[in-house]
């Protein structure tokens, strides 16, 4: 996927996020595929339709090949009871955390993981930026999922390919992990995941022992097509929650994604003892540069010198991956 193109898609993306109170996705409100922008804050109340989890919502009986589920866009789907090919539009990142790998997604996906070339082994490109309906039929799915923001005429067209069923755009990586793992009856896999990540996080804690102060703030920005982000600190709860690093007084107080200027990020982290910011490719890498020999020379964070520039494609997506290449990213910056 050309840079121009993918840039296109995550910043249209952003706006629909903002429109409900998140962040977190894609650029296709045309024909609404996936991909990520200004990461994925969320509000836990921002659904844009009604939505219930599988478990709960399902009508089958012992034995039976299909079940009743009710989605995110408060449709009654009948979907397999135990999928064995499904074609990911989005919550990628969240069905390999569950141990089920799609035979097909969109390319934003496996450029996203092209650093782990085993997680996207097999897996068919079905479309760029969006959903090839050819390449999704050539999939031979028998369960598609996109999410609950996708245009209900895009999902009536896959519908008629395989049962869709719509996630629900704006809940946090657990409760997608939730629903997903009762709608493909692997519950025994979320387990072993959230006890997996629970490891993970106790360890890199010890990991970071004497390499973090006590009551350390940290302030997370993300550059994204010539503005700036911040968002609120249920985006990154392997920071906050798991490894204990305070936010900032200016992060408390914030609800959704909400873009800054250049020159209010000084007043917005000044308490901030280290700087996370988020770049995709050198011109964002050039831009900070620039700043921290100006308007941001004088912010602490850069005068100690503890600004870390990570990626946007590993930390915006506000998914069951995403909390996991935090985690990694953070050990590894402030171990060197």
């Amino acid at each position: 996927m050309s840079k121009f193109r993918k840039s296109g898609l995550l910043l249209t993306f952003i706006l629909l996020l903002v429109s409900v109170v998140t962040a977190c996705g894609s650029k296709n409100n045309n024909n609404a595929s996936s991909g990520a922008s200004p990461s994925a804050s969320a509000s836990a109340s921002a659904s844009a339709s009604p939505s219930a989890s599988p478990s709960a919502s399902a009508s089958s009986e012992a034995g039976a090949t299909t079940k009743k589920v009710t989605d995110g866009m408060g449709r009654e789907v009948e979907v397999p009871a135990k999928a064995e090919r499904v074609v990911a539009l989005n919550n990628f990142g969240d069905l390999l955390a569950l141990g089920v790998k799609p035979v097909g997604t969109i390319n934003y996906y496996l450029d996203k993981y092209k650093d782990e070339p085993e997680a996207v082994a097999g897996i068919e490109s079905v479309g760029d930026q969006e959903a090839d309906n050819e390449k999704v039929v050539a999939a031979t799915p028998d369960l598609i999922i996109v999410s609950n923001y996708f245009k209900p005429e895009v999902v009536d067209a896959l519908q008629k390919i395989a049962p869709t069923y719509a996630t629900t755009f704006g809940k946090t990586p657990y409760e997608q992990l939730d629903d997903l793992a009762a709608l493909l009856n692997v519950e025994d896999r979320k387990q072993a995941f959230l006890d997996g990540y629970k490891a993970k996080a106790t360890d890199a804690k010890e990991k970071l022992k004497g390499k973090i102060a006590e009551g350390e703030k940290v302030g997370i920005l993300q550059f994204w097509s010539k503005k700036i982000y911040e968002h609120p600190t249920k985006v990154f709860t392997p920071l906050y929650e798991d490894l204990g690093f305070l936010p900032t007084e200016h992060v408390k107080t914030l609800t959704a994604t909400t873009e800054v200027t250049q020159e209010k990020v000084p007043e917005n982290v000044a308490d901030a003892d280290r700087l996370f910011i988020m770049v995709d490719g050198q011109p964002d890498i050039d831009t900070y540069n620039a700043l921290k020999e100006t308007a941001w020379k004088n912010i602490p964070a850069v005068q100690k010198n503890q600004v870390y520039l990570v990626d946007s494609g590993h930390w915006n997506d506000f998914s069951a991956a995403a909390i996991q290449w935090q985690l990694q990213d953070v050990v590894e910056l402030l171990s060197k």
